[in-house]
């Protein structure tokens, strides 16, 4: 399984430390785009051991699952990129809070499979806790390779859509109290 990751921050940085350090996948199955390829995306690729590029429309090409991991504010800009080259077959999982289905299906203007979970900072220790929904296009068996690649780096629970905004507030909360 071949897993891309938009952005490369520290979010998708935890995520990607735990995928490979729990073997869900092996590093030379991760691509990831960083918006520079600048010294800082070198230490990155060398830390993690994972392919880099600048380029979101190659990471979208290469994905069975697409990891939207950047800003909520970038989404609308990330999606009109990228929605061109994304396959019908790939998994698309956003980790935006606020951004709902509707909204990101509304936005590719064709059917895809899109989870939407919210990961949580524990998962930079992988102890995180997501909670996990997916959309009418997605099957049992999507969900659950999402749930898998996330237990890589702490526990997931699926969700109805409508709880998600609920589950953030308290285990996003949480474990800075």
């Amino acid at each position: 399984m071949k897993i891309g990751f938009i952005g490369c921050g520290n979010m998708a940085s935890a995520m990607i430390g735990g995928i490979i350090k729990n073997q869900v996948t092996a590093p030379a199955d991760i691509l990831a785009s960083a918006k520079t390829a600048d010294q800082s995306g070198k230490e990155k690729n060398e830390e993690l051991g994972i392919a880099l590029t600048a380029d979101n429309r190659e990471v979208a090409a290469f994905a069975d699952v697409l990891i939207l991991a950047v800003k909520p504010f970038y989404y609308e800009e990330v999606i009109k990129e990228i929605r061109d080259v994304v396959s019908e077959d790939t998994i698309v999982v956003s980790i935006a809070p606020g951004k709902k289905l509707a909204w990101m299906e509304g936005l590719f203007e064709k059917p895809l499979k899109i989870v939407r979970t919210m990961p949580n900072t524990p998962a930079l220790v992988g102890e995180g806790m997501s909670c996990v929904c997916g959309n009418k296009k997605c099957s049992s068996e999507n969900v659950d390779t999402v749930c898998r690649i996330f237990a890589g780096f702490g526990k997931t629970e699926i969700v109805e859509e409508d709880m998600i905004d609920v589950v953030v507030g308290v285990s996003g909360s949480s474990p800075a109290v």
